[in-house]
């Protein structure tokens, strides 16, 4: 893990910015709910068959046309007794060359209270469709610039800066039982000079620490990533 000499730095941060950061999330809220219903976004179950850009290739195995994002492979396992419920069985699995990036950006206001940015982020799985997700929830091809596609938004932010301290910094292995030995980069990166930063206001809001786990106690709101993020803090 990188950066923990930070850690500590931003916790004392965020001692002091409990004492007056606001605790109620109902403004956040309001505005998830406006934008569910004003964001056009829809998502429906097909035929795995008619799905447009993805084939099977002699294998069998499931891939993108562009050999991009993760494919759909088999996997075979075999354990000892007792390590599972059963000691074997066949299954699919997603597998994918790289992992991605799950990072939070935040800042000390002039009042010294600590706020994280979040994504207002539109999954096809999810309930609602948008959740508030990390400010920079992507794979390391969107942040490099698929060909075709806009760059992931803040990727300018993994570069080396002034005006970005690494409070943490590591790999964290994603769900085992559906992701064949894929992990992602957690991190929180405090702004030293939020003002230098461009964003649409549509899709992003600011949040203290304390407004996030009101949120966590809700059904459907707040994405699973966000979670593993905060966690160390």
């Amino acid at each position: 893990m990188q950066g923990q000499e930070n850690i500590g730095w931003l916790r004392d941060r965020l001692k002091a910015s409990f004492a007056i950061e606001p605790k109620d999330p109902t403004e956040l809220l309001d505005w998830l709910e406006a934008r569910r219903r004003d964001v056009p976004f829809s998502a429906e179950l097909i035929p795995l068959r008619e799905v447009a850009d993805w084939r099977q290739d002699d294998k069998g195995n499931i891939q993108h046309t562009t050999g991009q994002f993760f494919r759909i492979e088999g996997v075979r396992v075999r354990s000892a007794p007792g390590v599972r419920e059963i000691p074997g069985w066949d299954q699919p699995i997603l597998t994918q060359s790289e992992g991605g990036v799950l990072a939070l950006l935040c800042r000390e206001t002039p009042a010294k209270v600590v706020e994280f940015l979040l994504q207002a982020k539109a999954d096809p799985g999810n309930f609602g469709y948008l959740q508030f997700c990390p400010t920079i929830q992507s794979t390391w091809e969107n942040i490099r610039g698929l060909k075709g596609a806009k760059r992931a938004a803040f990727a300018e932010c993994l570069e080396p800066s002034e005006n970005i301290r690494i409070i943490y910094r590591s790999k964290h292995n994603e769900e085992g039982s559906r992701f064949w030995q894929k992990s992602n980069e957690n991190m929180v990166l405090f702004v030293e000079d939020a003002s230098r930063l461009t964003f649409n206001e549509q899709a992003y809001r600011w949040a203290s620490l304390s407004q996030i786990k009101q949120m966590m106690l809700l059904d459907n709101i707040i994405g699973p990533y966000v979670r593993t993020v905060v966690a160390p803090l």
